[in-house]
């Protein structure tokens, strides 16, 4: 199927508190001071260890290199731009994204919960990491969250019947809390597929299903180094709701939407972000509505699986399941996948702690 085509034999198997303090040291050793190191490793290995490759340290060599570019500020100060009763919109100036994520979040959830609902908008953010990661902070404190992110590059996802892309990648994560079940996440992008998944892909030697996107003629291609723009899932529906989201994240958020940026190399990795959160005792009381979610749960795992499926699993438990796996074993990472991390780790005087 094509959503597993990223899917590749484990070359290495790595604890996952051995792999997070790994990613401090090299995010450290690339000048980000210690908590937000610590801050950015908890991010991309849990990203990992859920079975999210595209999202996970292998950001640690996109991440050094833009540190090096200017791109990120690792110790940029977070400042308010304008507040009311239940928004608030942060300028990052350009801290690591994981840092003004952390901020953002927090305050969404406390303004919910002294209200009902809340958002806040981040502006000159920077990538980071799962938008699911986030989502996840506010179920939580019993809340329901809504987080997207504009891409920080020029378009690379196709408008519908185009040959020319008008939409980054952008991510969209919902995160509902449940009862004795694991919370409803349901988190994607826009395009086919995330770009990071193509890279996976490419890194471990694999080939793509065609409808995934387009080589530079526009034309379809199985070749992930081939590949240079993303179609939007579903056609229509998926180019729909990334317009959508770009507004958001891109025009509200005061991030210049992708489809209207030139040559100018000078708003690279810059993106705006939404962090929405509701708060279910403002409606109903949270212990009833988790065990609603419950019931919700159990009806669709007692439904008949089709061919090739042994169980229906609700949007986010495999990303659970995998979560436990990891736990249990350590992180199974793609034969392959680690060999660039690797490289950025020496480049900074960091061993890898797995088999190179």
């Amino acid at each position: 199927m094509s959503s597993t085509f990223a899917a590749a034999e484990v070359g290495n198997r790595v604890p996952i508190e051995r792999m997070q303090a790994f990613t401090s040291k090299v995010m450290q050793a690339a000048g980000v001071p210690s908590p937000r190191a610590d801050l950015i490793a908890d991010v991309l290995v849990e990203a990992d260890a859920r079975g999210v490759f595209s999202h996970g340290v292998t950001r640690v060599t996109p991440y050094s290199a833009e540190i090096r570019e200017g791109v990120i500020n690792p110790t940029a100060e977070i400042s308010v731009i304008r507040e009311h009763a239940s928004t608030t919109v942060l300028d990052a100036q350009g801290a690591p994204g994981a840092v003004s994520s952390d901020e953002a979040i927090t305050r969404a959830i406390d303004l919910a919960q002294q209200g009902a609902a809340a958002m806040v908008c981040v502006q000159n953010g920077r990538h980071f990491g799962p938008a699911a990661h986030w989502a996840l902070r506010a179920v939580k404190a019993g809340c329901i969250a809504f987080v997207t992110s504009s891409g920080g590059g020029h378009s690379y996802v196709l408008a519908y019947g185009s040959r020319k892309p008008a939409l980054t990648n952008g991510p969209i994560a919902w995160a509902i809390p449940a009862g004795e079940h694991h919370p409803v996440v349901a988190d994607m992008a826009v395009g086919f597929s995330a770009m990071g998944k193509v890279r996976v892909a490419a890194q471990t030697g694999q080939t793509i299903p065609p409808d995934v996107g387009v080589d530079r003629t526009g034309n379809p291609t199985t070749d992930p180094n081939e590949l240079v723009w993303l179609n939007p899932f579903a056609g229509p529906k998926g180019f729909g709701l990334g317009i959508v989201m770009e507004t958001l994240s891109g025009i509200l958020a005061n991030a210049m939407a992708a489809v209207n940026r030139g040559p100018d190399e000078r708003d690279k990795g810059i993106v705006g972000q939404v962090f929405a959160v509701i708060n279910v005792e403002a409606f109903r009381p949270l212990d009833d509505f988790t065990a609603d979610v419950d019931r919700t749960l159990d009806s669709i795992h007692a439904l008949k699986p089709s061919e090739g499926f042994d169980q229906v699993l609700a949007p986010g438990e495999p990303e659970f399941l995998k979560k436990s796996e990891s736990v249990a074993h350590g992180i199974g990472y793609p034969d392959g996948l680690l060999e660039a991390v690797a490289t950025t780790a020496k480049d900074y005087g960091v061993d890898p702690v797995w088999d190179v």
